[in-house]
C-alpha cells in the first residue's frame, strides 16, 4: 500500500439531484471543512450558493467539456484537476462535487480513486440522493416485488446483456446512446434505431416505457412521457441527458417454486430456520 507523504485528502460529496435542496448534513459539514470544492454540476445557481454558503475557493470544472470531445479526455481532466488541488501546498483537503450520488454513473470519481491508491491519499466518500432514487419516487416504484434491472444504454447494446420482460427496467443516458463523444447539438431520430431494435427482442412494439425527468430545481415538477418501445424515435423530440427510461414489465413474473410459496407464511417453517427461544 503506497504511503501518503503529505496531507493531502479527497472527499467525493454527492450533492442530491434538487439544486442544493437534497443535501445531507453529512455532505454539509465535509464541504464545510474542505479548502477547495471542485464542482461538476450543470446549474451555475448552485456554484454560486456554495461559494456564498462556504467562503471557500469554488473551481467549475464543467469547462472540460467541448463539442465532440471524446468524454473519456473531460474525465481524466477533472479527475486530474482535483488530486492537483489536494496535492497542492503541501497537502489541503479537496471536495469533489457532484449533483446526485457521485459514485453513481460519475466516471470522474472512479479515475479519483484509482489516482488517489496509487499516491496513498485518502479518500472520503459521501453518497447523495441519485437520479434513480428520485425517478423510483416520481413512479412509485418498489423494487422489493420484482426486482429491477438497470444499464446505461450504450453498455447495454454494447455487451448484449440479456433482458427479462418480467422484470422493470431503467435505462440511463438514452439521449446521449451509440458515442463517446459529447454533444448538446439535436438527435435525430434514426439515433434510437438500434436501441429499438434491441429492445424489441423482448418486449412488443406497442409495450409503453416512460421517459422520467426528475425535478432539478424547487421551482420545478418531474416531467413523465409516455412512448411506444415500436416508436423509440420519438425521443429525439422529447429526451434530453437529465432523462431515465423506465419499461415496466411487459408480464408478472409466476412463481415457480409453489412449495415455498406455501411454507413461507407458516410459523413451523421460520421456526426451521432460526434459534430456538
Amino acid at each position: 500500500m503506497p504511503q501518503g507523504t503529505s496531507r493531502a485528502r479527497i472527499s467525493v460529496v454527492g450533492i442530491g439531484t434538487v439544486s442544493l435542496m437534497q443535501m445531507t448534513r453529512e455532505a454539509d459539514a465535509v464541504l464545510g471543512d474542505a479548502h477547495t470544492l471542485l464542482v461538476l454540476h450543470g446549474q451555475s445557481l448552485v456554484l454560486d450558493s456554495l461559494r456564498k454558503r462556504y467562503g471557500t475557493e469554488v473551481i467549475d470544472l464543467s469547462a472540460a467539456y467541448a463539442e465532440d470531445k471524446p468524454r473519456s479526455e473531460t474525465y481524466t481532466e477533472v479527475a486530474a484537476a482535483v488530486v492537483a488541488a489536494a496535492v497542492r501546498d503541501g497537502g489541503r483537503h479537496a471536495a469533489f462535487v457532484t449533483s446526485g450520488h457521485p459514485l453513481v454513473l460519475v466516471t470522474p470519481t472512479q479515475l479519483i480513486l484509482k489516482e488517489a491508491v496509487s499516491r496513498g491519499i485518502p479518500v472520503n466518500r459521501v453518497p447523495g440522493v441519485s437520479s434513480l432514487d428520485t425517478v423510483w419516487a416520481d413512479i412509485g416504484f418498489d423494487p422489493g416485488p420484482d426486482g429491477a434491472l438497470m444499464f446505461e444504454a450504450t453498455s447495454l447494446l454494447l455487451r448484449r446483456y440479456p433482458l427479462s420482460p418480467s422484470v422493470p427496467l431503467f435505462l440511463w443516458q438514452v439521449n446521449t446512446v451509440e458515442t463517446a463523444l459529447y454533444s448538446t447539438r439535436k438527435n435525430r431520430p434514426e439515433r434510437f434505431s438500434r436501441l429499438q431494435e434491441y429492445l424489441l427482442r423482448f418486449y412488443p412494439p406497442d409495450h409503453v416505457a416512460v421517459l422520467v425527468h426528475s425535478a432539478s430545481l424547487p421551482i420545478t415538477r418531474s416531467r413523465l412521457a409516455e412512448v411506444r418501445l415500436g416508436e423509440l424515435g420519438r425521443l429525439a423530440e422529447i429526451a434530453t441527458s437529465q432523462h431515465i427510461l423506465y419499461v415496466p414489465p411487459a408480464a408478472r413474473q409466476a412463481v415457480a417454486d409453489q412449495e415455498l410459496a406455501r411454507a413461507v407464511t407458516r410459523a413451523d417453517h421460520l421456526h426451521g430456520l432460526i434459534d430456538p427461544a
